[in-house]
């Protein structure tokens, strides 16, 4: 299910879109005390790991783009990565509703949220470049 179906999930991701809007000041993430200052600042941080995610993934496709060897099969891998990605992307999703909820009463709820995503994003970068770093 995406994520802005679930209504929790939705919420999150409402306060995130404000976060990344930003305020009118500039912000000093190094003094953040409040928890809208706290979610802003998180939100940055994901933001830019989400683009270092998207970059990634798309090297390793652009890698996967040759064509097919007897030994080397391009474009099948190409296939199931993409179909991983979409399977992680679920994962992901799902997995960090679970943290949502896990802390629904609090006003932490959307820093947890963009702390799950954020973590997630930056194992599958690692991930993505363990396996199809260009040599």
């Amino acid at each position: 299910m995406p994520i802005l179906r679930h209504p929790l999930a939705a919420a999150a991701a409402l306060a995130l879109s404000a976060a990344l809007a930003g305020p009118a000041h500039a912000l000093d993430c190094a003094q953040a005390n409040t928890t809208l200052e706290l979610n802003e600042c998180a939100a940055r941080g994901q933001k830019a790991v989400e683009q270092t995610l998207n970059q990634t993934y798309q090297q390793a496709l652009k890698s996967l783009q040759q064509p097919d060897t007897e030994t080397e099969k391009f474009s099948a891998t190409r296939h199931k990565l993409i179909e991983a990605q979409r399977a992680w992307v679920k994962f992901r999703e799902a997995d960090c509703e679970a943290v949502y909820l896990q802390y629904l009463s609090g006003s932490i709820r959307n820093l947890m949220f963009i702390g799950c995503m954020q973590k997630h994003a930056e194992r599958r970068i690692d991930d993505l470049k363990a396996v199809f770093a260009e040599q």
